[in-house]
């Protein structure tokens, strides 16, 4: 597309749907690029957010926040299409997915609308009057927003606008979702809801973290197969001859809120119970946890 072609043109819309707050940010980008504009001392990324948030208390939303990490991702976009002369979600960074797990940016959801128009007024009106941008402005799973906006730096007539919408994901360590295993464990007895509760038992435990360090993630049955035979054996060689035999769990999960406790924990039928977590990517890249359960069965 040729820059007299941009410099024609009056507003064009792309959107896609799927997340740390700030006071304020400020960008230096590459020469050539004007950001930030206003005469009146509140820059255009500022004027869009309140826009943006005075539509949302209009409809009975809540506000988002000004988020340093997304102002700063979506201002490096809103440049980059300002570089090449039109708008679009996939460049050579990537798409918002890959852009935001390249920084490391944990979320639960990211929305992302992204317009070519004179004014930030004017592009917000008519990404209002599209069903998706609107969805993504008006979004109830979102709380952060980020926005990037670089003017044209041909013509000067038209501004590049990149609006990122997220919910971040509390960070936890493989610690905690082992914690969080053994408190929903221990909510057994609570509930009253087994007659037997499993004990964390020391060998089941080092067995699982043993095992945990060699399983892939993406193990086969036959993995599976082979981590049993071994833990039996090793389960005999300590002597817990009451234990009939061991069943294995492997969850793969985001947050501890989606850790189910194995069928034979849950049932009371087992006796004592290991467990081992460790930190992976998943299939979309993004951080989870490979959680391996072991359990020993009574005879």
């Amino acid at each position: 597309m040729s820059w007299n072609k941009v410099c024609l043109s009056v507003l064009v819309v792309l959107v896609v749907a799927g997340v740390m707050p700030s006071h304020g940010y400020s960008w230096t980008g590459a020469a050539g690029l004007a950001l930030n504009a206003s005469a009146s001392g509140v820059t255009l990324e500022q004027e869009l957010v309140a826009l943006t948030n005075r539509t949302r208390t209009a409809q009975g939303l809540p506000i988002l926040e000004m988020d340093a990490v997304l102002m700063k991702l979506a201002q490096s976009h809103a440049v980059d299409m300002a570089r090449q002369g039109f708008i679009s979600h996939d460049l050579p960074s990537g798409n918002i997915n890959v852009r935001m797990n390249r920084i490391g940016y944990n979320y639960e959801t990211v929305r992302e609308n992204v317009a070519q128009a004179r004014t930030v007024s004017y592009a917000h009106s008519a990404l209002m009057q599209s069903p998706g941008h609107k969805a993504n402005i008006l979004a109830a799973d979102v709380t952060r927003i980020g926005i990037g906006v670089v003017r044209d730096p041909v013509c000067g007539k038209y501004l590049f606008i990149a609006e990122i919408f997220a919910t971040p994901r509390e960070n936890y360590d493989p610690s905690q979702i082992k914690q969080f295993l053994t408190t929903k464990v221990e909510k057994l007895r609570e509930n009253g809801s087994v007659i037997m509760v499993p004990k964390l038992d020391p060998v089941l435990d080092n067995m699982a973290t043993t095992s945990l360090q060699n399983l892939s993630n993406s193990y086969s049955h036959e993995d599976l197969r082979n981590l049993l035979a071994r833990s039996a054996g090793e389960l005999r060689k300590s002597g817990k001859d009451n234990v009939g035999k061991i069943e294995v769990s492997v969850q793969v999960l985001s947050t501890p809120e989606k850790l189910s406790i194995p069928a034979a924990l849950r049932q009371g039928v087992a006796e004592i119970y290991g467990a081992a977590v460790r930190k992976i990517k998943d299939g979309s890249d993004r951080p989870a946890f490979l959680v391996l359960t072991l359990t020993g069965v009574s005879r």
